[in-house]
């Protein structure tokens, strides 16, 4: 199974999030040489038991369609220690 470990920046407690967590919506597609780009958003929200909010934003890309060919995860308050996604 696909995740993410995320450490919180201010106690460091370690939070796994399953990637059927992340609910992911399509926000953008070029037409290139192969066919369509795809490009994939998920955010989810995480309540650390300090109190600290950490955001996550993950993206992939799909080129040509139906292949991984990139990804970038983005965390506000914590820091990825792990990233199968």
């Amino acid at each position: 199974m696909s995740y993410l470990k995320i450490q919180c920046d201010d106690c460091k407690k370690v939070h796994q999030i399953n990637a059927k967590e992340i609910d992911f919506e399509q926000v953008d597609s070029d037409k290139r040489q192969m066919g369509a780009e795809v490009t994939y958003e998920g955010n989810i929200e995480i309540q650390c038991d300090c109190g600290k909010s950490i955001e996550v934003t993950h993206l992939f890309w799909e080129y040509p369609e139906g292949v991984e060919n990139h990804k970038e995860t983005n965390v506000s308050g914590g820091t990825v220690v792990e990233n199968t996604l």
